[in-house]
């Protein structure tokens, strides 16, 4: 039991004692006198007493006669007294009341704080410091995910543990799990949240990343994140990428300024100027009357087990050189912590003038995760790469991080 729950139980304690304390004080000491009739009867008794014994002793009466006007005597007076006790008989049903009111008063409250109170909200705040406890206690992935799982069917209401979940799932290409626990953090996030604003943002951006297109259920969850949080990163990101694949720029160029002014340095900011710098320039080109030349459409992503270094200086450098050369024709750079993305090469990005996709056959792409953020590639440094890539196929390419480079 949290320490909330201890005060608070010490707390309805506490209030339900007020309302039994008329109960429990002891009565009054001078509860005769403050009767007058129940003293009138006892007075009269002892002087009707009184009198006998003295018609007893003066021969008056008999012993035998004596016991029984006594026995009448004290039996008229438990009458009487009996009698009186109807007013305290009433007064026995308001201390039921009380009595009540003592137990009701802090089930009421419990009731009450549960349904229409904070409840939940206290519930998924202590599920939420205990999945942060696992975090920082495992050793390893593995740990993590084994511990992560276990905790949250012991208590699923905690949609933090559930989009950590969802997300290394992602990651590791375990698709429908990773749904099922995007969908388990909607289900728990407090609606009208910022917190479940955000899991809308990224539950769209798995659905567009499984789907690999702008299908209908991406659409949807688009709509709902940017109906929940109209500056969602992640959702703003996913609407540029839509009008820029739909060579619409001057609106690829307004969502993704949106979503820039909205993120952090560690939410893509680096990918998003990459994506407003090539949609200025195919703009200019398209408002010139240039023609754009072909693409290379890639999908990036990371190989299972390989996890995205934590330094900030690291930087995702993807490009496109002729096969079996080492200089770039065409080259972005892009925040690792993006992946999985999906991108496109084309003459804006081209590393020398004049440089033209259109001559070239074949390329080979590689994506390169640089530690030290430098292009040349050093221990430690993460890469993929795919051999021969046809130009004029128009197919997207699914290019994998899946190498750590050693004996550099």
């Amino acid at each position: 039991m949290s320490d909330y729950w201890w005060v608070a139980s010490i707390l309805m304690t506490l209030a339900s004692l007020f309302v039994l304390w008329p109960l429990l004080r002891p009565a009054p000491t001078d509860w005769q006198k403050s009767d007058p009739n129940r003293a009138d009867n006892i007075h009269l008794f002892e002087q009707q007493k009184q009198d006998m014994q003295a018609d007893l002793a003066a021969g008056n009466l008999s012993e035998t006669e004596y016991a029984e006007r006594q026995a009448e005597l004290e039996r008229g007076l438990l009458e009487d007294l009996k009698n009186q006790q109807a007013g305290p008989k009433i007064k026995n049903r308001g201390a039921y009341l009380l009595l009540l009111t003592a137990l009701l008063t802090p089930l009421s409250g419990w009731f009450l704080y549960t349904e229409w109170g904070a409840g939940n909200g206290m519930q998924q705040r202590q599920n939420m410091l205990a999945t942060r406890a696992i975090m920082q206690s495992s050793e390893s992935m593995e740990q993590l995910l084994v511990e992560l799982q276990a905790n949250l069917q012991e208590h699923p209401n905690n949609p933090e543990g559930w989009f950590i979940l969802a997300n290394y799932l992602l990651q590791n290409q375990l698709l429908e799990e990773s749904l099922q626990a995007f969908q388990l953090a909607k289900q728990y996030a407090v609606e009208g949240s910022p917190e479940r604003a955000s899991i809308l943002g990224n539950y769209a951006q798995a659905l567009f990343v499984i789907d690999g297109a702008f299908s209908e259920r991406v659409s949807l969850a688009i709509n709902e994140a940017i109906n929940a949080n109209p500056n969602d990163v992640s959702a703003l990101s996913l609407l540029g990428i839509q009008a820029y694949e739909a060579e619409n720029f001057s609106d690829a160029i307004r969502f993704w300024e949106q979503a820039l002014a909205a993120s952090s340095s560690g939410e893509g900011a680096e990918s998003l100027a990459t994506g407003i710098r090539n949609a200025r320039q195919q703009l200019a080109q398209q408002q010139s009357g240039m023609e754009v030349g072909p693409v290379i459409e890639l999908t990036v992503r990371l190989a299972n087990g390989l996890q995205v270094p934590t330094n900030p200086e690291a930087v995702l450098f993807v490009y496109a050189r002729p096969v079996g050369q080492a200089m770039p024709l065409l080259a972005t750079r892009l925040d690792p912590s993006t992946l999985p993305l999906r991108l496109q090469l084309n003459n804006t990005m081209a590393l020398l003038p004049d440089t033209n996709l259109a001559d070239y056959t074949e390329l080979e792409v590689v994506a390169h995760i640089a530690k030290a953020g430098t292009p040349p590639q050093i221990n430690g440094d993460l890469v993929g790469q795919v051999n021969s890539v046809s130009v004029a196929a128009q197919e997207v390419v699914d290019l994998v991080i899946n190498r750590i480079v050693s004996g550099q």
